[in-house]
């Protein structure tokens, strides 16, 4: 995750496991009001339907990996690699005279940058620092809003409003841009300028899709790449049923009261099993699927579904009391032979007291290796280390934790905006399979409308942020290439890819990811991570964007 809430990253050096200091977005809310964006007019409309594109991981940018995707920006068309985030909600991308794009290796701009002046449609609508955002680790990224066309699958927007990062103060680690999905409440814009109408808002205003929904397809880690489809849902990529859940609200434990609205696509683990060395072991069980899922009796364990976070991020009571007893071979810095990853340990999540999912042990262990080099750490002699990404972290006073890529590649998630609603399934595992998108129509029952097999949901009664629109006019035009086709290795840039094979281990161990949070992002100095571990430092594996440190 990309936003409000803290996120750390784990970080592995050749030397040791090291934990990133929190990372998050400064956050202010204007409670989705409108402020001085008015109407926006079109010049262009297409029908409603569906514009997808493909994301792909990558472990060599950061440790755990994180999803990319390809975009374009400006006119011509500049190439850009960004975060693909549900925990935030800005577009933004790192100006190309930056420092850090100047130079190579750590803190080099891995997902490309763009030079504003070679653009011929590029216009600042905002001066800096309009954009502005800031780390936990003091890393910050401020610049001007600006707007230009933007390319995405097989479409091409006019004056779409993005952040460009003109000046980041960081200390090491790889720079990338990122595409928040989130709510636009969850924008990092200053109070003055208000919210702008993101990436989800862009297509729903522009006649791309019919309303704020989209449905992600993380795939398996061994296949590296998967898609995310805006407007409809793929029906081959999941099998059972579709079940719909209500999104809830923030919950602050310290005020022991929720602002009433939507803000995060947030949803509740009501129970959870997990089968070790066929032992079949029951962590929770229980849970409310509501809000009183917060309350310190309640099993229920109020989960962000967060493309942008690498792990799952549990407070360090619950990660000592129910997670290390059954795991008790990952190490004290979170580290365990890559031979449990081919176990047939698996996890099995109930979201909602009404969906169960099942995470094998493949996706929740994961191979290490050195950011710099690119080669496997070993763990032993015989064994490369592997990332348990099921990590504990400090309590955050928000009542809730980061379920990351770890569990959502066993996941297809719809997230549905406008109907403050998620609708999950368990992923498929063929593919393979030919693709069948069906566009979701507007309204209370889009999703059910839309497909078959659908268990639904009572309207949700908390406040859903407002679309965000704003006085301009976009012209939209079909490519006649569509960005972001390549799949598997072929999707992960050349310089990404481990041992020439992509995130493909040839070694009998499970393939890595490859990327940070979804895509570069920044590493900390090494440092001895024993003793962190447990204290909860090491959370997020969040990649944020632009700048970020992952």
């Amino acid at each position: 995750m990309k936003s409000l809430a803290l996120t750390p990253l784990l970080i592995v050096s050749a030397a040791a496991i090291l934990p990133e200091i929190s990372v998050s977005k400064r956050d202010r809310h204007t409670h989705g009001a409108t402020a001085n964006f008015a109407r926006s007019a079109l010049l262009e409309r297409r029908a409603g339907g569906t514009v997808g594109t493909n994301v792909f991981d990558v472990l060599s940018w950061s440790y755990g990996g994180a999803y990319y995707a390809n975009v374009t920006i400006g006119s011509p068309p500049q190439e850009q690699t960004v975060i693909v985030d549900t925990g935030s909600s800005d577009l933004y991308f790192d100006a190309s005279f930056l420092p850090n794009c100047q130079k190579q290796g750590l803190g080099s701009c891995h997902g490309g940058s763009f030079n504003p002046s070679k653009s011929n449609t590029y216009k600042e609508i905002i001066p800096a620092p309009a954009f502005n955002q800031l780390y936990g680790d003091g890393t910050t990224a401020t610049g001007p809003l600006a707007m230009d066309t933007f390319g995405i699958g097989d479409v091409s927007i006019s004056d779409v409003i993005f952040g460009l990062a003109t000046e980041t103060e960081s200390k090491v680690g790889y720079s990338v841009g990122l595409m928040g999905i989130g709510y636009n409440i969850g924008e990092a814009t200053s109070l003055e300028t208000g919210k702008y109408p993101n990436i989800p808002e862009v297509l729903v205003s522009t006649g791309i899709i019919n309303s704020r929904l989209f449905s992600v397809f993380l795939n398996d880690q061994r296949d590296i790449s998967g898609s995310i489809l805006f407007g409809g849902i793929d029906t081959s990529r999941y099998s059972g049923n579709l079940v719909t859940l209500n999104m809830l609200p923030q919950y602050i434990t310290a005020t022991g009261s929720s602002p009433g609205f939507l803000n995060r696509y947030l949803s509740v683990v009501t129970a959870m099993n997990a089968t070790v060395s066929g032992k079949l072991h029951k962590l929770t069980s229980g849970g409310s699927p509501d809000v009183k899922a917060y309350s310190d009796d309640d099993a229920g364990l109020p989960v962000i579904l967060d493309t942008g976070a690498a792990a799952w991020f549990l407070d360090a009571d619950i990660y000592a009391k129910i997670i290390a007893p059954v795991f008790d071979f990952v190490d004290e810095k979170g580290l365990c032979s890559c031979a449990h990853a081919t176990s047939n340990d698996f996890l099995s999540l109930e979201f909602g007291g009404r969906v169960h999912i099942k995470v094998p042990a493949s996706e929740f262990i994961i191979p290490a290796y050195d950011i710099e080099t690119k080669e496997p750490i070993a763990y032993d002699a015989h064994n490369q280390a592997c990332l348990f990404m099921i990590q504990p972290h400090e309590p955050n006073g928000e009542g809730m934790s980061g379920l990351g890529d770890a569990i959502l590649r066993s996941m297809y998630v719809v997230y549905d905006l406008d109907n403050g609603q998620i609708s999950i399934a368990q992923a498929s595992e063929d593919d393979s399979a030919k693709s069948n998108i069906v566009p979701v129509p507007a309204g209370p029952l889009g999703v059910a409308r839309a497909v078959s097999n659908v268990v639904t949901a009572s309207p949700n009664t908390w406040t859903i942020p407002p679309r965000i629109t704003y006085a301009t006019s976009h012209s939209v035009s079909t490519l006649a290439t569509a960005i972001g086709t390549a799949t598997g290795t072929n999707a992960v840039p050349l310089t990404a890819r481990l041992g020439g094979n992509g995130g493909v281990v040839a070694t009998g161990t499970p393939s890595p990811s490859t990327s940070p949070n979804a895509a570069a992002g920044r590493l900390m100095p090494a440092t001895d991570f024993t003793g962190l571990w447990m204290t909860g430092l090491a959370a997020v594996f969040a990649t944020l964007g632009a700048s970020l440190i992952l």
